[in-house]
């Protein structure tokens, strides 16, 4: 039972991951739609209101992502993960709590390390998926050996 947990826990990794993608994607596309406005009201004006719709789904993207940030936590109970790996997956769910509140403290300064936590988040959640994937060939560690010394002629 604990083999199809590991193996759920993967791809949720990778939707995790996907998703991640996708935020990026709707951020730049709101930043550019804005950026590429001429320097004029009428159109920094409709810049921004194509932009909203980008950021709609950023921030509908991130919620999605954090319930299965909470999923990836839940399954890694019942793929019976090393304690470590349990602990990576609960950090994981504080940087995302962390990750929510930066997005909405409403400082500037402070809101900016929401990119900042992104990329940890990122980081974290592709160690955690690709050191504890479920499916492929395992290959095992290169393990040196301590060469014999050759017998030496007599």
């Amino acid at each position: 039972m604990a083999n199809i947990f590991r193996k759920v826990y993967s791809v949720v990794g990778v939707l995790i991951l996907a998703g991640y993608v996708l935020q990026l994607y709707f951020i730049a596309a709101g930043i550019f739609t804005i950026a590429n406005a001429d320097d004029n009201q009428k159109s920094v004006y409709s810049a921004f209101q194509n932009a909203d719709n980008f950021m709609g789904l950023h921030a509908f993207n991130g919620w999605l992502v954090g319930i299965l940030i909470i999923v990836f936590f839940a399954i890694s109970f019942g793929a019976r993960l090393p304690r470590r790996t349990i602990g990576l997956n609960g950090l994981l769910v504080v940087l995302y709590v962390v990750q929510f509140v930066l997005a909405h403290t409403g400082i500037a300064a402070l809101s900016a390390l929401h990119g900042v936590n992104a990329l940890v988040l990122i980081g974290l959640t592709g160690y955690l998926t690709g050191s504890n994937w479920a499916f492929g060939r395992r290959v095992a560690p290169a393990t040196s050996f301590k060469s014999e010394p050759s017998p030496t002629p007599r």
